[in-house]
């Protein structure tokens, strides 16, 4: 399998581009990923309300970091990792305020050469009023 990053131009330096335009994939299987957040993959229904308020501790930061431990959970569960994620779809609660963390912290994940195409949505609410983030990814597995 092969991806390949696809430019219409050549980005400058200062760009500091948090995506790529897009990938051309050759090979592999499509692995489609229910929106992930901070909460469990796993967890009871319906909730538990002491054990929900843990999920949304530590504000957006650690919120996005167990979004993309789930992420890559999922992913490792299918054969892949982070570097088979051909797309992303992002929804934020707060875009202007959180978009900058949610670039750095995909540029520690990705790489900034490998950043996925995405696509960054601000959202009212998201499935508990806690929650600040959720993200779903299409992926190419071998």
């Amino acid at each position: 399998m092969k991806i390949t990053p696809v430019h219409p131009g050549t980005p400058l330096p200062e760009h500091n581009m948090p995506f790529v335009p897009a990938f051309s994939v050759e090979g592999g299987r499509t692995l489609w990923l229910a929106g992930m957040g901070p909460v469990p993959i796993y967890h009871r229904h319906p909730h538990d309300p002491a054990e929900e308020a843990e999920w949304y501790e530590g504000g957006f930061r650690v919120q996005c970091e167990r979004t993309f431990e789930n992420i890559e959970r999922i992913l490792a569960a299918a054969g892949a990792d982070l570097t088979n994620i051909v797309k992303m779809t992002q929804y934020l609660t707060h875009v202007m305020r959180d978009q900058d963390t949610l670039n750095e912290i995909t540029w520690e994940l990705f790489g900034r050469e490998r950043m996925p195409p995405r696509t960054l949505l601000g959202v009212p609410t998201l499935a508990h009023e806690d929650m600040l983030l959720e993200i779903d990814v299409v992926a190419q597995v071998p």
